[in-house]
């Protein structure tokens, strides 16, 4: 029992496995790491163009709109959860009740 006992951590101590198999990199993911911290520092981000975004204030009565609109998704999605887990427990419920009124 003992000899079995001792092959077997000997087996899995001999092995090597590799928990974290080694992810592969992009060359130039490889070069910008391998570069000194000054050159990174010192190189310039492209800038994006942003001009496709659309942005504006919105008045007092498209904000309440909104918010009553957000509001009545909430309550849906807050019935909705409630619902489903009252669901989810109805067979807990009957295993309760048959526990404790069965005779």
């Amino acid at each position: 029992m003992k000899n079995a006992f001792a092959t077997i951590i000997a087996s899995l101590l001999a092995a090597q496995v590799l928990a974290f198999a080694p992810s592969t990199r992009s060359a130039s993911l490889l070069a910008r790491q391998n570069a000194p911290n000054s050159a990174r520092m010192n190189a310039k981000k492209s800038n994006e163009d942003l001009s496709f975004i659309e942005s504006r204030d919105m008045t007092r009565e498209e904000m309440l709109e909104l918010n009553a609109k957000n509001e009545e998704i909430m309550n849906m999605e807050l019935n909705m959860m409630t619902g489903f887990s009252l669901v989810l427990s109805l067979p807990i419920l009957y295993l309760c009740w048959v526990a404790f009124f069965s005779e």
